[in-house]
């Protein structure tokens, strides 16, 4: 994806956390810390572009995330 593309999410959408390579390279992933392939709804999105789901885990760019039913 562009790194020029827009934020296709919103607050209240379903998503998976797919982080990339790096993402994965610069995060802790520890107890109490979303986790690679949680599934949740978008509780907030910072800056436009930064999603946290429920119960304020994230915080990661939006491309570390994909739609889900």
């Amino acid at each position: 994806m562009p790194e020029h593309s827009k934020n296709p999410f919103k607050i209240g959408d379903k998503v998976q956390f797919c982080p990339n390579e790096r993402a994965q390279g610069w995060s802790w992933f520890g107890p109490g810390t979303i986790q690679p392939n949680d599934i949740g709804v978008i509780a907030r999105i910072e800056r436009e572009d930064y999603i946290y789901i429920e119960n304020d885990l994230g915080g990661f760019h939006w491309q570390c995330f994909r739609a889900t039913d």
